[in-house]
């Protein structure tokens, strides 16, 4: 299950940080969810996972509502001023796919 939509917007409960909504989306995925995230190449990404997530992630994160604790947060890793409403979706997105992937790649097992 992904995670709850909040009924209100509120500051004090939207994460205010990239680490801390990348650390909510990876424990509501399923294992499963994560391997086949971990094998996907960037380009994949970028259209299969941004296309499904993007409009998601900027709703229940306040980014529409100007969550400014995590765009600020979403600049830091840019490190220079973009568009509010997309790039920090898709930053999330990759870190989330980063943190999979040092976690979650398939290994050959010997028989």
């Amino acid at each position: 299950m992904m995670f709850q939509p909040l009924d209100s917007v509120s500051p004090k409960l939207l994460p205010q940080t990239v680490e801390e909504v990348v650390d909510m989306l990876y424990e509501d995925l399923s294992l499963r969810d994560r391997v086949i995230m971990a094998a996907l190449s960037e380009s994949q990404l970028d259209s299969t996972v941004y296309l499904a997530l993007a409009k998601i992630l900027r709703k229940e994160f306040g980014l529409y509502n100007r969550n400014r604790n995590l765009i600020s947060s979403c600049r830091s890793y840019m490190g220079t001023t973009y568009d509010s409403y997309e790039d920090p979706a898709m930053i999330i997105i990759k870190e989330l796919w980063k943190k999979i992937k040092s976690n979650h790649h398939l290994r050959l097992v010997k028989a």
